[in-house]
């Protein structure tokens, strides 16, 4: 029977990538694994809502 492991270096898409990439520039060594869970919750969070507005805003100025 074969088993088949899949690695993936990237993350699945840009909006947890982008949270990797800026928890990694910060300095975590004194949070708790929860308060590093809800680090990340709150960063990918921001990233997402931004993308959505500045999409949400070019969308109807080219509507326009």
């Amino acid at each position: 029977m074969a088993t088949e492991i899949k690695l993936s270096i990237f993350s699945e898409n840009k909006f947890n990538a982008l949270t990797m990439l800026y928890l990694q520039k910060q300095d975590l060594s004194n949070l708790t694994p929860e308060q590093l869970l809800d680090k990340y919750d709150e960063t990918y969070n921001r990233i997402r809502i931004h993308y959505e507005d500045t999409r949400a805003n070019r969308n109807l100025i080219e509507w326009m």
